[in-house]
């Protein structure tokens, strides 16, 4: 893809590529990700939010070009466009390193990130549906037998995952150097991307198994933190002879209060943060979406299987066993043949075959009809 520079008006300089700007956010996530710096201190934060900029601005481009199609394959993406396929990643990775008070609108918007990379790597058939993943994990709880055997498919799984997630690491991890200097060539820069990209899928569903779990704790905490204010708020209009009868230092000091809660009402809200994923191309998606008329909705293998089990195409294993058959048959002698024809007339003419000797009495009947020479003489030239 020839690199297109951003415009002046567009978040990013003007001399500032696409692949110059993703390199770089790339370069500065990997720093977070190695850093030793205390995670609610300024500096990181401050890093924090610029390699977002960065990201997100590289999103912006992404979308503005239209990069990607819901309707090609993975082998029609281009070896250079791959690698941005790993934005609304890295931006999820970036969006958990962010520190403020709202904890649930951090892991709403990494979430959100997470499952658009996700979907997209499900659209070019790079991993399978989440969904299928956790229906097949759940099942039925009935049957206590079931939940063991279960369990050890899950562990299993898991362990499975690990190992190919340490393999994909050490060849990532051994060629990044080489691949972000271009000194190889095309078809090693496809594969490392695209083990980067199952590295990256495999990360990304772990990440959405702790955000599950962290969206709960955060539930729980708010849920704790309104009873217990609830808990400790004066009760307006139900003032008893007692609190008629309060100091005037516990007027003051309610006056204060009131003065304090006043004061927070007025502060004003911060604007929530929004997700910038990569959209889709609209008018691509309207010609050549899910309605045009020649739009393929089977491979040749799912076509050829479906064939199969209509019975309209034969089964693969009896069209071996008959061209095996055949085979056998046109490789074998005539004579060898023949002499195999006559031994086994004879046998039937020695064990009194029953349809051996029903067929030469229809024959003979036959021959009694019909002489030799007899049949259709008319219409003879």
């Amino acid at each position: 893809m020839a690199e297109k520079e951003i415009d002046s008006d567009g978040e990013a300089n003007s001399d500032q590529s696409l692949q110059a700007l993703f390199t770089k956010g790339w370069q500065a996530f990997e720093e977070l990700e190695g850093s030793s710096l205390p995670f609610n201190s300024r500096d990181y934060q401050h890093k924090v939010k610029d390699t977002m900029s960065m990201l997100e601005t590289s999103t912006t481009f992404v979308n503005k070009i239209a990069l990607f199609s819901p309707n090609e394959l993975i082998d029609e993406v281009s070896t250079d466009s791959l690698q941005y396929l790993l934005l609304p990643f890295f931006l999820g990775k970036v969006a958990l390193k962010l520190h403020q008070e709202d904890r649930g609108e951090v892991l709403h918007i990494a979430e959100v990130y997470f499952k658009d990379f996700l979907q997209r790597c499900e659209e070019y058939e790079l991993c399978e549906n989440r969904k299928n993943i956790s229906d097949k994990s759940e099942g039925s709880n009935t049957d206590e037998l079931a939940q063991l055997m279960r369990a050890a498919h899950v562990r299993n799984d898991k362990i499975a995952q690990f190992r190919k997630k340490k393999e994909l690491e050490e060849f990532v991890k051994k060629m990044k150097l080489a691949v972000r200097s271009k000194t190889v060539d095309d078809e090693v820069r496809r594969d490392f991307f695209l083990k980067l990209i199952y590295k990256s899928i495999i990360d990304a569903n772990e990440e959405l198994d702790s955000i599950k779990l962290e969206k709960q704790m955060v539930e729980l905490r708010k849920i704790r933190g309104n009873a217990s204010n609830g808990a400790l708020s004066p009760h307006d209009g139900t003032a008893s002879s007692a609190e008629s009868a309060a100091t005037s230092s516990q007027n003051a000091g309610h006056s204060h209060q009131h003065q304090h809660h006043h004061h927070d009402t007025l502060q004003p809200k911060r604007k929530p943060m929004q997700p910038f994923i990569i959209t889709r191309n609209a008018a691509q998606k309207a010609v050549f979406g899910a309605g045009y008329p020649s739009l393929p909705v089977l491979t040749v293998d799912e076509f050829y299987d479906q064939r199969v089990r209509d019975g309209v195409f034969p089964n693969e294993e009896k069209v071996a066993k008959m061209n095996r058959e055949q085979a056998i048959a046109a490789a074998q002698d005539p004579n060898e043949k023949e002499d195999q024809e006559q031994a086994i007339e004879e046998a039937q003419i020695e064990n009194d075959d029953p349809e051996y000797l029903d067929r030469m009495r229809r024959m003979d009947e036959y021959k009694d009809v019909v002489r030799r020479g007899d049949g259709n003489r008319y219409n003879r030239s």
